[in-house]
């Protein structure tokens, strides 16, 4: 008990020394003491709104009740927690759904960085956060494993880290268009604040200019070469106008334009919607007769006559897993697979990249939702699904014999029913909605690079093909046009297809093996665990939370005191 109490001790000095100092250094950098400073006071505010009914800053409750639909349905313990495998597919996919985040360090077969060193806390890439604060929890809790509680306090942990680096980088903007921060500004200087936030929030953070005359000739450069930015740019102010009406003619603070730029980091996915719509329309514009695919020359073809580039090296989209070379002789590009490729994200923070969201996601929310559970009877799917629609796909259709027995096979290799969070379900969703659900790949057959981690780690030079290169390709082709399919035909019309063509086979992958939760009890009797959750939850952040009202009340008069807003409510932060 003494070695808990001192750990605490020392975890509560180090909050207290973070949280004076928020995030320090360049822009992008995070330290251990940040990432555990946001964690704790995550768990103040748990405290406060626990213990003082009423308490106006309890976003954690918010998280819980969206993160509960897809908590009901995943393997849980016998006390209802959370393995380590759990918790990660859970908020790669709930930061997925909701805000188009693809969380670095959350993807699938990650998450063993647990402990960074000197040089990967200094990063531009935070890949270590998550995996840093999911251990933090698990360390406490004596690895009980997390609690739906516990669930909403790490992901509200990392909507914090987020948030204090897009004011950060607000931050950086004011100081190189020389704008002081304790000042209110006009409308046209904030609209040019925002502006030039934007042009680092979408450069993702790579942005060194000092001084008005070079931020706004980089400026002019910025919206000469950026398509659809003067779009974006009316979007933002749109978000603006909504938060702040007044602004037209009224002065906005700094903390006023602080929300702004929290909002824009959250709704960026729902507006990047659209130019995935119109990326997954001009795919489908040359399908070929394989459902969802289309031929690689066709691809390259497209890409020299249209408004996307297409000229990923075949070795590259091997990489990143959206080749379909069950034919050798005449590969495929798999249509939902390179929609949500890593070529396709916007790099906008340390912390994640904004993708095109995985349509397949909205459909299995339903499913999860109708069945309240993580297993199924092949009746009960098959009556969901026949019903159910999608953009490309129509309701009330008929599923064919051939899926039908697909489904029975599934059931029948895992004890009578299907699991959800297999590969193999997810290989049967992607024969039922070959446009909006990916191919589920083999695990280590595909990762989710960047074009520059792919160069770096084959030593290619390049990951595109040049114009010559792509034309030498597209020169080779044999194919006639009984072989190259509906090409210009609009795809979206398409409801009625034959499933059973596209490749199949028997290799099945629980996302969760079943590994009794209980196991992990034997590290420790399950009173002392108990009493050490108390401890946890009840004297440390309650002494955080007094600590901080402490420092709130004596940095009341400093210039270190700054408003931010965080989920639809003020609260006063040190940064």
């Amino acid at each position: 008990m003494a070695m808990f109490l001192f750990y605490v001790g020392i975890l509560f000095s180090q909050a207290l020394v973070a949280y004076s100092a928020g995030l320090r250094g360049q822009v992008g950098e995070v330290s251990t003491q940040d990432v555990e400073a946001s964690l704790l006071s995550e768990l103040a505010s748990t405290f406060d709104s626990t213990f003082r009914p009423g308490a106006p800053h309890d976003h954690i409750s918010k998280l819980e009740a969206e993160l509960r639909p897809m908590y009901s349905v995943v393997p849980q313990g016998k006390d209802g927690s959370l393995n380590h495998a759990v918790v990660r597919y859970v908020l790669h996919r709930f930061f997925s759904q909701k805000y188009g985040w693809f969380i670095r360090g959350l993807e699938p077969g990650t998450g063993n960085m647990t402990k960074p060193t000197k040089e990967q806390e200094l990063q531009s890439l935070q890949e270590w956060v998550p995996s840093y604060v999911q251990s933090f929890l698990e360390q406490l809790q004596a690895d009980r494993g997390i609690s739906l509680r516990e669930l909403a306090i790490i992901a509200g942990t990392l909507e914090d880290l987020i948030h204090k680096e897009a004011v950060a980088r607000l931050r950086q903007g004011y100081d190189a268009l020389l704008f002081p921060q304790e000042v209110p500004l006009n409308e046209q200087k904030a609209r040019q604040a925002l502006e030039i936030y934007m042009m680092i929030y979408m450069l993702g953070g790579n942005f060194t200019l000092k001084g008005p005359s070079q931020v706004m000739r980089a400026h002019d450069l910025f919206t000469k070469k950026v398509k659809d930015w003067g779009a974006a740019q009316e979007w933002m102010h749109g978000i603006q106008m909504e938060l702040f009406p007044e602004s037209a003619y009224k002065s906005l603070h700094f903390n006023d334009t602080a929300r702004v730029v929290e909002e824009v980091g959250r709704r960026y996915g729902v507006y990047n919607d659209q130019e995935c719509d119109k990326l997954k329309s001009e795919l489908l514009s040359i399908e070929s007769k394989k459902a969802g695919r289309v031929r690689l020359t066709e691809f390259y073809k497209k890409g020299l006559t249209g408004v996307f580039e297409f000229n990923e090296k075949v070795e590259y989209l091997r990489a990143i897993g959206v080749l379909d070379e069950s034919d050798p002789t005449q590969p495929y590009v798999i249509v939902p697979n390179y929609v949500a490729a890593r070529p396709n994200c916007l790099v906008a923070s340390s912390f994640y990249a904004v993708c095109c969201r995985n349509e397949c996601e909205g459909l299995m929310a339903t499913l999860e939702q109708k069945l309240s559970s993580g297993t199924a009877q092949p009746r009960q799917i098959l009556e969901i699904v026949s019903t159910l629609p999608s953009p490309t796909v129509s309701a009330d259709r008929q599923i064919s014999a051939g899926m039908a027995q697909r489904l029975e096979s599934i059931a029948e290799n895992n004890g009578g029913a299907v699991p959800l969070h297999g590969r193999l379900f997810a290989l049967w969703m992607h024969h039922a909605y070959p446009r909006e659900c990916p191919h589920p790949h083999k695990s280590g057959t595909a990762s989710p690079q960047t074009p520059d981690e792919w160069m770096e780690m084959t030593g290619q030079p390049e990951s595109s093909l040049s114009k010559e290169e792509a034309m030498e390709h597209i020169d080779k082709d044999t194919c006639d046009e009984n072989c190259a399919g509906p090409v210009g035909n609009d795809a979206r019309h398409h409801h009625h297809f034959a499933e059973n063509e596209l490749p199949w086979d028997d290799a099945e992958e629980l996302l969760f093996p079943s590994v009794p939760m209980e196991q992990t009890a034997k590290r420790e009797p399950q009173q002392r665990r108990g009493w050490a959750s108390r401890l946890i939850f009840l004297v440390l952040p309650g002494l955080l939370f007094l600590a901080c009202k402490v420092l709130v009340g004596k940095a009341g008069a400093s210039d270190s005191k700054l408003p931010l807003h965080h989920n639809g409510q003020m609260t006063d932060r040190i940064v």
